[in-house]
């Protein structure tokens, strides 16, 4: 009688850890990437260095630093200061031979802000229980995760 219950709540436990951890991971490359963004702006290049940075190179640094999450199911948009030159991944995978600089002038000067925003699909058997979802189907919800820092060079 005691068996099912703790079974059900060792089976709890582990689904929510693997949750946690990967929305952390997430949060954690979604977080490098803008790091790597705020320190290749418009100054980075200005002293002759060719260290501005594209597309794929951010994505490349949110990919490796996302430790077991897939690239072809994690949804990320790059948002730049204005707004005019957002780049949408979707998934992050299409965006790894992306070689247009990013972010583009004006929006690589330095003190404005570069953001990144991701949603990455967790899928639990758990989520059948919850009510209304099919009994035969697991549900996903999507573990979103964003991150805001300001150009330094």
């Amino acid at each position: 009688m005691v068996g099912i219950p703790l079974i059900f709540a060792l089976i709890s436990t582990v689904e929510m850890s693997r949750g946690m951890w990967m929305y952390h991971n997430q949060t954690f490359a979604i977080h490098q990437g803008v790091r790597y963004a705020i320190v290749h702006g418009a100054d980075c290049a200005a002293t002759g260095n060719s260290c501005t940075a594209t597309v794929a190179n951010i994505a490349t640094v949110i990919a490796n630093n996302g430790v077991g999450l897939v690239p072809s199911s994690w949804d990320v948009s790059l948002i730049s200061a204005s707004g005019n030159n957002n780049v949408t991944c979707n998934p992050l995978s299409s965006c790894l031979t992306n070689n247009a600089v990013w972010p583009p002038s004006p929006d690589n000067a330095v003190g404005t802000n570069v953001s990144i925003s991701a949603t990455y699909p967790f899928s639990s058997a758990l989520m059948m229980f919850f009510p209304g979802t099919s009994p035969t189907q697991f549900a996903t919800y999507n573990l979103p995760a964003y991150s805001k820092q300001t150009i330094q060079f």
